[in-house]
């Protein structure tokens, strides 16, 4: 870690402490009862909790793996074939761009519908709500390719799954994995607003009781471990990303233009 990005984590480190101990004073000073419990009281919740929490915390980071896995899949496909085939590109990819514009949370009771209560119907929702994200950036990555660096290929009389390999998907990793690092969060949304509609197990699933129990420091921090688990799962991407894009500039990690 270097210098400057360690005064960084210091900094954020210092705004968080700030910003528990404004909370807490504006509890102790405004006294709103439930509606707002103190830092501390959250504090007793995770403790009090600390049995309850990985159980339906497993269950909802697997359900969200799973469907970004899918999802992943699916998108570089659908987006490989897409940009290599024109006839998709003028009749299927209209299809995905009015689909993607559809609020897919409202289709959440449907597959719930179809899929059933289990976890299968949360993974479904996981991998629709991460699909486009990653489809839309690989798809962009792939078609702003280099120009130069194709007209090269083609006069080296290269074949296209040469030029897919050598060029292409080289440049369009940037936008992919800048659609994955938001595709993986968009998936644990899907799969908690799942776990809200029909579920028996899961942080959404907690969150509802803790609701229905007026249980706002459960509720709190319930919401705290998502939130800890959707940072690991942001730098985690972020990571990979600095790693497998070695060979690039950082303009071009970025997923910027150089």
């Amino acid at each position: 870690m270097t210098m400057e990005n360690f005064v960084s984590f210091l900094y954020a480190i210092g705004a968080f402490i700030a910003s528990f101990l404004l909370w807490e004073l504006a509890v102790v000073i405004f006294e709103p009862g439930i509606l707002l419990p103190a830092p501390t009281q959250v504090l007793f919740a995770l403790i009090n909790g600390i049995d309850l929490y990985p159980h339906h915390l497993a269950m909802t980071i697997y359900a969200t793996v799973a469907g970004f896995l899918i999802a992943f899949v699916l998108g570089v496909a659908s987006a490989a074939v897409i940009s290599e085939v024109r006839f998709l590109e003028r009749t299927i990819y209209p299809i995905l761009v009015g689909f993607q514009a559809m609020p897919r949370i409202a289709l959440a009771p449907v597959i719930i519908v179809w899929c059933g209560y289990g976890i299968e119907s949360k993974i479904a929702l996981g991998a629709l709500s991460a699909f486009f994200p990653i489809f839309l950036n690989m798809l962009h990555g792939l078609k702003i390719a280099d120009n130069e660096q194709v007209a090269l290929m083609r006069t080296l009389r290269a074949t296209r799954v040469q030029l897919f390999w050598k060029v292409k998907l080289p440049s369009s990793m940037p936008f992919l994995l800048a659609g994955a690092n938001i595709g993986l969060l968009f998936s644990m949304l899907g799969v908690i607003v799942g776990e809200f509609l029909g579920s028996n197990t899961g942080m959404g699933y907690l969150i509802v009781n803790q609701s229905a129990l007026l249980d706002t420091a459960g509720v709190f921090a319930t919401a705290i471990i998502l939130a800890i688990v959707g940072t690991i799962f942001h730098f985690g991407v972020e990571y990979a990303r600095h790693k497998i894009l070695f060979w690039a500039s950082q303009s071009e990690i970025s997923g910027r233009a150089a």
